[in-house]
């Protein structure tokens, strides 16, 4: 795991320019600094984090010829087959490094060695004859990847810092990618958040030369093949698959550990790596407030398993590590839950360089409630009369969980078929975004409506397999991923999850929607295979808590001057973004116990936050 930078063509910057931008993801990798510069032609930068080979292992690798260099943040899980292959065709290896087989794969494939890659990364590839720079992101964009057109070339980066710090591109909010951010609580890509600097999506690869850049899709997850049913035979594959990602991610010459919530994921990763042969070291985040506390579920998971298990309790006055979380994600990106993962991750790291986590399940195997809710209104389709019937009051929503998820199923009811999903979603819906934007924002952003029309419409599908393959090309690398990534890098930790192996998401994609979604069960296949691996029924079954922070009850204690300071500053209210006033009712609606507002207050804050931090500073 580490953190890549550099460029393509003569754009005017030299190798002390490469220096910055690399030290712009130092925190990636702390253990070392690579850099291949031939002026007026190619910067390749690397700052490792040593995790395999820890000798020898350093970045830029070339080729025996030393005409094809390349720099890979991530892991090539399947490196040592792929390194048996290509010395059977001669090849030469000078590193035990997982990434050498790319460079010699690139000499057997050309830009389709990518399909030969089991694991996580993002890439960049230098062909000296061709003059050619190769960038590609892995399948379902676990690792990211950031890129820039200036003039004769183009900028690359494993985050937005890098690119900013080579002096060519300036902080400009992009409000296309502002407005998107409002309602998805993160920029889907190709926008980032600044003006001029995209980044490429899950499964895409950029190739540039001779001045010309050319994205394209290398790899789509493919629904259209159904298995029989053969619940059996399913569940000894899956089985078998997630026991042989887990001990793929095993693989590092350091210390490894694991996040532990309780929940089937977690809990499920490590049965496999206590199978694996090992004493495993586990380490959560719990919260003091009745609700969100999930540690006693994985206390009961670890002397199950029998890990050496650490835990910590995230208070209130931790929360101002959201300026750092704000720092480390580089874009606008407002899940709170980034802040008990930049914890979770700082706690770990001092144990273990690695950890292996549960991330991935609930968008292969249907693991949201939101599927429930989805399935109930379009079997209630026609009744949306009686829903639009259903007051508004305040008085629903004033109602802690479930009486706010009866509001959102009855606003479900009342929506187009299209627009019901995409309602569950968004902080802001498009029509909220309009009343709070002002009119000389929309008109440089574009129409609200957009972000429910295009980037969460969700694919003619049956049954559930739309919403999961809606999520699983958006939510999960948009939102889950970049959090994980930004909060355990921040601390040069490197997270692994087996569920995020493409041939798990590839297996689920076949399997019949009623394995996944059965009755109220969500995530059947994998709560039925937790339960014959020996988790009590209980704890398999028991509702999904998630990774939420207790926004609602901060804001109106001890985060209320916080949040007032930030948001009705007049620095904030005059940026011209949003009308002052609805602003100010948000948080009047909110203190005043009238309404939650908890996360669009969040979303308004954290953007603050970002510009203060990126475009201000």
């Amino acid at each position: 795991m580490c953190g890549i930078a550099g460029w393509a063509g003569d754009i005017g910057i030299d190798e002390a320019a490469l220096g910055r931008m690399c030290a712009a993801v130092a925190h990636r990798g702390p253990d070392a600094e690579g850099r291949h510069v031939v002026p007026g032609t190619v910067g390749l930068g690397f700052r490792r984090l040593a995790i395999i080979d820890l000798e020898t292992g350093d970045q830029p690798i070339a080729d025996e010829r030393g005409d094809t260099l390349v720099t890979c943040n991530g892991e090539i899980y399947n490196f040592a087959p792929l390194r048996e292959e290509l010395r059977g065709r001669g090849h030469i290896f000078a590193t035990g490094s997982d990434c050498e087989a790319i460079v010699h794969l690139y000499e057997e494939r050309g830009p389709e060695f990518l399909e030969a890659l089991q694991g996580m990364f993002a890439i960049a590839l230098w062909d000296a004859r061709a003059e050619r720079l190769l960038l590609a992101r892995d399948r379902l964009g676990v690792k990211p990847l950031y890129w820039a057109q200036v003039d004769e070339g183009i900028l690359y980066g494993s985050e937005p810092a890098a690119i900013l710090a080579s002096g060519l591109v300036d902080p400009r909010p992009d409000p296309v990618a502002l407005r998107e951010y409002l309602t998805l609580q993160y920029v889907p890509p190709p926008r980032s958040g600044f003006a001029g600097i995209h980044k490429l999506a899950p499964g895409e690869r950029l190739l540039w030369q001779g001045g010309e850049v050319k994205v394209e899709p290398w790899w789509r997850l493919d629904w259209s093949h159904r298995r029989p049913e053969g619940t059996e035979e399913a569940l000894a594959e899956l089985d078998r698959l997630l026991a042989q990602a887990t001990r793929e991610r095993l693989v590092a010459d350091v210390p490894v550990g694991a996040f532990l919530s309780g929940g089937i994921d977690s809990s499920l990763v490590v049965s496999y790596m206590a199978e694996a042969g090992s004493r495993v070291r586990t380490f959560s985040v719990d919260f003091p407030e009745t609700g969100f506390s999930e540690g006693p579920h994985a206390r009961r998971v670890a002397a199950i398993y029998g890990t050496e298990h650490e835990e910590r309790t995230l208070e209130p006055a931790m929360v101002p590590l959201v300026e750092e979380a704000v720092r480390f994600a580089g874009e606008p990106f407002a899940d709170s839950s980034a802040i008990p993962t930049l914890l979770l991750s700082r706690m770990t790291r001092e144990s273990v360089t690695v950890a292996l986590s549960g991330d991935g399940g609930d968008e292969a195997f249907a693991g949201y409630r939101r599927y429930l809710v989805a399935r109930t209104a379009e079997r209630l389709g026609p009744i949306t009369a009686l829903a639009r019937a259903v007051p508004d009051g305040a008085a629903i929503q004033r109602l802690p969980g479930a009486g706010r998820q009866v509001r959102r199923l009855v606003d479900a009811l009342a929506l187009p078929p299209a627009e019901r999903y995409a309602s569950m979603m968004s902080h802001f819906a498009p029509p909220e975004v309009a009343s709070l934007c002002t009119p000389d924002f929309l008109a440089a952003a574009g129409d609200p409506a957009s972000a429910w029309s295009e980037t969460l419409a969700p694919p003619a599908l049956p049954g559930v397999d739309r919403y999961l393959a809606l999520d699983t090309a958006t939510y999960l690398p948009g939102d889950l991923l970049l959090k994980v990534d930004r909060m355990s890098m921040a601390d040069a930790l490197e997270v692994r999850s087996p569920l995020l192996d493409y041939r798990v998401h590839e297996f689920a994609a076949r399997l019949p929607g009623r394995m996944k979604l059965r009755g109220k069960t969500t995530k059947w296949a994998l709560k039925e295979l937790a339960g014959r691996r020996g988790l009590p029924r209980d704890l398999v079954h028991r509702r999904k808590q998630g990774f939420g922070v207790p926004l609602a009850t901060w804001f109106r204690g001890p985060l209320r001057g916080w949040l007032e300071s930030l948001l009705l500053d007049p620095a904030s209210l005059e940026r011209g973004y949003f009308r002052p006033d609805a602003v100010r009712e948000l948080v009047d609606q909110h203190l005043g116990g009238g309404l939650d507002h908890s996360t669009r207050l969040w979303n308004l804050a954290v953007l603050e936050l970002w510009h203060r931090t990126w475009v201000d500073g």
